[in-house]
């Protein structure tokens, strides 16, 4: 199957990292000598579109360690499997210095990519499974301890340099989403078997297990996929930050805080409501209730059409203006356009920031444009446009001064340990007595 074009354009238009159509893995079978000279073409042609289309590079030669890393694969090429050489290109893109710029270890057409059926998230407190499909649910929970012969957290450090990132949350975020893929599995972690990965756990009575996995075909289309709620089972109710992780935007009231809770997870309209409806709604709201503080959730936010939050930077601006007071929540996974958001809230509004930092700088480079390789069907995508929301900010992230790690206890309890903290900063406010301040 094809890449589709328009699909490609708007997932570049979302800054969607990894928001790639998966495509079939079924593959003509053909002899070394036109494969080698295949995968090569494809990475002349990669360096090629860096030159042309990346902010930093069309401008300036390419990086020496780039430039020697490319012919140290092209090299390596007839010794290395096709899933290896789609990570040695990705190890390429990270050495551009930006989170947009990657090759997934999947996606390319002549390429059987596979993956562990399982999906990890990294707490405060060590890598986890939080996801399985239909057999392996029995994983779910568990610690990760080792992965082949190599201890996880030596797997995490060699997985660093296979990350695309803006900063270090950026790794948390995508790292454990790389991880599953057999090629990734196979340049991390050593006494790797292609068919059957082993694997160490480690559960709640720090008992160990260790189990082997056969690698699947990933399923379906796929980006970075959002937080879901606990699957263990026995836990709580879900809670109010993971209820509506694919809804691009909502509120509640919290009677009992004097607040109102708005969750805003894409920078894109839907059908039945733009943004800047959305954000007239919530202005209108605010000005007839009066609440004391706007709780501003947007750790699910990975991105999208940048300019279209400004409507809601807007309203907050003038919630702010008569007396009101905003918090923000963040997490690693707030990125991109999300980013822009956050930085311009930072300077016009002055929120209290909580939860994890942003997987984004408050300036970066990003608007990644998406290429496809004309001889694996691979597709790279390459970083374009230089947002500077904040002029000289050089930070890594906006600081949170409510500084809150998310751990596996609270996690698979479903609790919220950051909006819990929140929650008791809003009811310690002293009422204001502007027209925005509350009761």
């Amino acid at each position: 199957m094809k890449v589709r074009l328009a699909m490609v354009a708007r997932l570049a238009s979302r800054g969607a990292l990894f928001g790639l159509v998966m495509m079939g893995t079924a593959v003509a079978a053909a002899d070394d000598t036109d494969r080698v000279a295949g995968w090569r073409s494809d990475l002349d042609t990669l360096l090629a579109e860096i030159r042309g289309q990346h902010y930093v590079y069309r401008s300036r030669p390419l990086p020496p360690e780039l430039l020697d890393g490319a012919e140290k694969l092209r090299a390596r090429i007839p010794e290395l499997s096709d899933e290896r050489v789609l990570v040695e290109m990705q190890r390429l893109m990270v050495l551009l210095g930006d989170g947009h710029s990657f090759v997934p270890p999947f996606g390319a057409e002549r390429v059987d990519s596979r993956r562990l059926p399982l999906r990890f998230y990294r707490f405060s407190d060590g890598l986890f499974v939080i996801d399985a499909q239909p057999g392996h649910e029995k994983w779910i929970g568990q610690r990760v301890t080792r992965i082949g012969r190599t201890p996880i957290a030596e797997v995490l450090t060699r997985l660093e340099s296979l990350v695309h990132r803006d900063n270090a949350m950026t790794i948390q975020w995508i790292g454990p989403v790389m991880l599953p893929y057999r090629g990734i599995l196979e340049t991390v972690a050593d006494g790797i078997d292609a068919q059957r990965i082993s694997m160490t756990f480690e559960d709640s009575q720090s008992k160990r297990t260790e189990a082997t996995f056969a690698p699947i075909p990933p399923a379906g289309g796929m980006k970075i996929p959002k937080l879901i709620p606990s699957r263990l089972p026995g836990a709580a109710p879900v809670p109010l930050y993971l209820q509506k992780v694919t809804v691009h935007f909502w509120r509640k009231e919290i009677p009992e805080a004097h607040a109102l809770y708005v969750q805003f997870n894409q920078h894109i309209d839907t059908p039945q409501e733009t943004l800047a409806t959305f954000a007239e709604r919530l202005g209108d709201h605010l000005a007839e209730k009066k609440p004391r503080s706007v709780i501003l959730d947007v750790r699910h936010n990975t991105g999208g059409e940048g300019h279209l939050g400004d409507p809601l930077v807007d309203v907050l601006d003038r919630y702010r203006a008569a007396g009101g007071r905003v918090f923000v929540i963040t997490a690693r996974s707030t990125f991109s356009a999300a980013q822009i958001f956050i930085s311009k809230l930072d300077v016009r509004v002055g929120p209290v920031f909580a939860g994890e930092p942003s997987g984004s700088r408050p300036n970066f480079v990003g608007e990644d444009n998406f290429v496809k390789l004309p001889w694996s069907g691979a597709t790279a995508g390459i970083a374009s446009r230089y947002h500077e929301t904040i002029p000289g900010d050089k930070r890594q992230w906006i600081e949170p001064s409510i500084r809150v790690d998310l751990s596996s206890a609270d996690y698979f309890a479903n609790k919220d340990p950051v909006l819990e903290r929140v929650l008791e900063a809003a009811r310690a406010l002293v009422p204001a007595t502007a027209g925005g301040g509350g009761r």
